[in-house]
Parts: structure tokens; C-alpha cells; sequence
């Protein structure tokens, strides 16, 4: 959490952001909510209304057709201005096959009437259009003992066409029955009378119900959006004005990327690479905001003053270590002209001695244990002046050198070398050499008196651009510092570490150490070759 805290980029990005989405998924989220809820609501309502008024209207042609069966058991007991109140198309009957037409404001003729009397429908109730009338009238069948009557009556003299215009009172609300053939036989649009009805709209909700008796169906068609007020459905894009907001959001999201989040990226890249030693990573630009810029400008110019002074550290160690060499090549040489000569003569000298004790098997023994420590002591001190400089690596070059050390190592019963050589080998400058030299020695020295290995491997490897040296033992292995910087910061001050990345840096080398605890040590020195060189330590 921390982390996000640390860079507003990050908390927009990863805070304020995803809540902006969240806030406008829950806005449109919660308008669906309430159209879902307010079209289950009118669909509830309807579902009640619908079947009600279906119902209803099925009553009211059912007390129709048992007044005119009434009729026909008992002419004299419902008299014929009643019924044609209750008829306004007209009634006719039938006696002994005969259609007559008993009332003169009939809106059909007799020819007509005798089609309704042939019908074959299962229904008493025959929706029927007259000609020139653009509404629908109902043609109620009776039948009592052989004789049959037929009433016509128009759907809006019925009391349940002022239910159904209820139905149809706003813009968008359609009420209208349908047939088998699906065909209009009531709509609010007379045009629409007779003619086959067309699919819903997909916003429209329709509630149907079946008219009893009847292979009718009632149905209602609304469109309950457009029925809502201008002002309801401006509120309902109100949440649209958020995305705009979203937009804008994406926008400035999108230029912190680009001008604060990658220009940071690239910054923190280049100080990794500059923690690491690379100093030309600083070099190329970042861009981004003016803040960005001056900081790594700021960086570039720490990065110029830390280099002044590393070449002049370097210049001091330079001098330092030929300071050290030309010691060592004085010890050497004093070492060799005067201590190992002295040693030698003296070994004469005692063996001059020998005639004159050959009487005293002591003093004999004596004088053998005394040429013995004088011939291990004169092994040793060249052993030494070799370590000090040795002569092989003026002479035979690197390869050798590194053979004869590994070979005097070798000599201790305690670690076995184990020595490699690729490629041809090439000579190097004398400077180039002795670091190389002093650095596979320094390993070699640490993995004899440190790492307990009893093994030791070295590859000397000649290529056309570079010279690789790789020593790896066996031993336990240690926690390796991955960078010089880590050395001195560390519990345990790794001098010898430290001087050979010193010396590495000194001729442009680069060195890696790779430990595992338990797991041995590998220490590569990796030397590109090119045609000039350092200054050689003995001009």
C-alpha cells in the first residue's frame, strides 16, 4: 500500500480510477434496475386488467345471447324495442328455413344474415364487419327448440368499451382484439380494422389475455418509455454526463503515463543500471514533465562529478598498485640475488663439511637434516619470489604463468587443480597481464585458505575479442556481494573481493562472482581485447 501511496500516478491509476468505473457502473447499473422494475410493475398491472376486461366482455355477449334465447321461448315476454336497444345492428330469425330480418336498422341484409345462421364456428359469438362501418359488430347466436335468432351488436354500445378505451387513453398505449387469423377486430385506429396485425416493438410491453367463449384474444400494447415524461427520461441520462468525466479521467490517465509514469520507469532503469557501475545509462533522454527533466539532469551531472572522481581514484590506485608491483619486483629480485644465494652457498659450505665428520654418525645425520632444511628452505623462498613476480608471465605469457601457480598449489595434498586452456593464446599488455595474474592468484588463495573445497577448476580462454578466466571450487560457498558497493556495507569486509574488482576496473575488465552456500564458488574475469592498453606498470 505503501508503494501506491508513494506516486499519485499509481493511486490514480489503481484508486481513483477503477471508483470512477465502479460509480458509473452502478449509476447505469441502478437505471436498469429501475426500468426492469418499472416494467415488471405495468406488466403486474396489466396481467390484472387484461384478463379482467376479457372476462367481462365474455359476460356481457353471454347475458345477450340468453335475452334473445329468452326471446325466442317467450316472444311476449321481452318485448322487441328492448331488444333492439340491446341490438343496435339488428336481429333476424329463422322459422321453417326462412331468414327474416325483424328489425329494419339492420346494417346487414338478409343474404348476410343467412351466412351468419350458416356459420360453422364453435362459438356463439361471430365478430362480424359491416360494409361502410368501420367498426366491429358481434353477432350473438341463439338457438330454442328448432328456431334460431341472431343479434348484432356494435363493441362500443357494450359497457365494456369504455374499459377498453381506458385501455388506449395515453399517446402510446394501444388496447385492440385479435382473431384466429390474427387479425384486428378491435383497435383504437379504425383503419386497422380487418387488417393483420404486425409484430410488437421490442421496447413495447404487450399483455394478451383469450376472451372466453371466443377464439379472440384481447391484447394491450405500450410503450411505456416514450409514455414517460421528457423529464423522466433526461434523468435517466443523467449518468451519461459521467462519462464524459470517465473520458476526461482515461485522458489525463493516459498522459500521466506518458509524460510522469514511463518517464519515471525509464529513470528508475537507468539508476538501477547506474547503481550497477553503467554510467552511459544516464545518458539518453526520458522526457516527461518538467520536474522529470531537471531531476535527471540533476542525476546526469552527480553521474559526470562521480566519474571525475573514480578516474582520479582510479589514477591513485593505478599508482598505488604499480607502487605495490615495483615493491614486489624489488623483493623479488633482493630475495633471489642475496637471501637465495646466500641459502645456496651455505648449502655448499655445510656440504664441504661432510669429510670431516664421516667419523660421527650423529654429526652425519645432523649435517643431512641441516641440507635438507636449507634445500626445502631455498624451494620455499623461490616459491615465494615466484608469488612475489613471477618470471613465467614475463616470459611464457598469462597461459603459463597461471599452469605453473596451479601446479605449485597442487603440491598440497589437501586441494587438487585442476587446470584448462581454450583457444590459442595471445599476449597481452604487461599491465593486462599482471592484473589478470593477481586476480586468478587472489581467487586461488581464497578458495586454499577459505572455502574448504578440495577441488579447484581453472579455464584460461582465448577468443578473438576477449580473454575469459574462470576459477570454481567446490568448497561451501558464501553470501556473494552482487555489486562492489555491497562489500563495504556488509558485515564482513571482503578486502580481497574488493581489490579484485579494483584491479578489474583498473584495465576495463569486468568480474562476476557467483556463490551458492553449500554450493561452491565461481569467479569469472571477463577481458575485451583491444588495440590499445593501459599504461604497462613498468614504464
Amino acid at each position: 500500500m505503501k508503494r501506491l501511496t508513494d506516486s499519485s500516478p499509481q493511486l490514480f491509476v489503481f484508486l481513483v480510477l477503477p471508483l470512477l468505473v465502479l460509480l458509473v457502473g452502478i449509476a447505469f447499473g441502478s437505471i436498469t434496475l429501475h426500468q426492469r422494475t418499472m416494467r415488471e410493475t405495468l406488466v403486474e398491472h396489466h396481467k390484472r386488467i387484461i384478463p379482467g376486461i376479457a372476462n367481462n366482455l365474455s359476460r356481457q355477449l353471454d347475458q345477450r345471447q340468453t335475452i334473445l334465447q329468452m326471446w325466442l321461448e317467450s316472444p311476449s315476454s321481452t318485448a322487441l324495442p328492448e331488444l333492439e336497444i340491446l341490438f343496435d345492428g339488428g336481429i333476424a330469425e329463422v322459422k321453417n328455413g326462412e331468414v327474416s330480418v325483424v328489425d329494419d336498422r339492420a346494417v346487414i341484409d338478409t343474404a348476410a344474415f343467412q351466412e351468419v345462421f350458416n356459420t360453422t364456428s364453435n362459438s356463439p359469438f361471430v365478430p362480424l364487419l359491416a360494409p361502410n362501418k368501420p367498426e366491429l359488430y358481434i353477432a350473438i347466436l341463439a338457438k330454442v327448440d328448432g328456431n334460431s335468432a341472431v343479434g348484432l351488436v356494435s363493441l362500443h354500445s357494450l359497457p365494456v368499451a369504455e374499459m377498453l378505451a381506458s385501455l388506449h387513453s395515453k399517446t402510446y398505449s394501444f388496447a385492440y382484439i385479435l382473431d384466429a387469423d390474427n387479425k384486428f377486430l378491435y383497435h383504437n385506429d379504425p383503419d386497422l380494422i380487418g387488417r393483420t396485425a404486425a409484430h410488437p416493438d421490442e421496447d413495447s410491453i404487450v399483455v394478451s389475455a383469450s376472451v372466453p367463449q371466443t377464439e379472440w384474444r384481447l391484447v394491450q400494447e405500450e410503450n411505456w418509455q416514450k409514455e414517460l415524461s421528457p423529464l423522466m427520461r433526461y434523468s435517466q441520462a443523467a449518468p451519461l454526463v459521467l462519462v464524459p468525466g470517465l473520458l476526461l479521467t482515461l485522458l489525463l490517465v493516459g498522459v500521466g503515463i506518458r509524460k510522469v509514469v514511463r518517464p519515471l520507469q525509464h529513470l528508475e532503469r537507468q539508476a538501477t543500471s547506474l547503481d550497477w557501475g553503467n554510467y552511459d545509462a544516464i545518458e539518453p533522454e526520458v522526457g516527461g514533465i518538467e520536474e522529470i527533466q531537471r531531476l535527471h539532469a540533476t542525476l546526469r551531472n552527480m553521474v559526470q562529478r562521480i566519474r571525475s572522481a573514480q578516474a582520479e581514484m582510479h589514477n591513485y590506485i593505478g599508482a598505488v598498485t604499480r607502487a605495490q608491483e615495483e615493491e614486489r619486483l624489488r623483493l623479488a629480485r633482493e630475495l633471489h640475488d642475496q637471501t637465495a644465494q646466500a641459502l645456496v652457498a651455505l648449502n655448499h659450505q655445510v656440504q664441504m663439511l661432510k669429510p670431516f665428520l664421516s667419523d660421527d654418525p650423529e654429526a652425519a645425520t645432523l649435517m643431512s637434516e641441516t641440507r635438507a632444511n636449507i634445500t626445502q628452505s631455498i624451494e620455499d623462498l623461490r616459491r615465494i619470489v615466484r608469488a612475489l613476480r613471477p618470471v613465467s608471465l614475463e616470459q611464457l605469457g598469462l597461459a603459463s604463468a597461471l599452469q605453473m601457480l596451479a601446479r605449485d598449489l597442487d603440491l598440497d595434498d589437501q586441494m587438487a587443480i585442476q587446470f584448462e586452456k581454450q583457444g590459442i593464446p595471445r599476449r597481452l599488455s604487461t599491465e593486462q597481464e599482471i592484473v589478470l595474474y593477481r586476480i586468478a592468484q587472489e581467487a586461488l588463495n581464497n578458495a586454499w585458505q577459505h572455502s574448504g573445497a578440495d577441488r579447484v577448476w581453472i579455464l584460461v580462454s582465448f577468443a578473438d575479442d576477449k580473454v575469459i578466466i574462470s576459477v570454481r571450487d567446490n568448497g561451501h560457498g558464501f553470501s556473494a556481494p552482487q555489486h562492489p558497493s555491497e562489500i563495504t556495507r556488509s558485515g564482513n569486509r571482503h578486502f580481497g573481493i574488493m581489490g579484485m574488482y579494483e584491479r578489474a576496473a583498473l584495465i576495463g575488465a569486468h568480474l562476476q562472482i557467483v556463490s551458492v552456500p553449500n554450493g561452491g564458488t565461481t569467479i569469472t574475469i571477463q577481458l575485451p581485447i583491444t588495440t590499445t592498453s593501459l599504461q604497462d606498470f613498468n614504464r
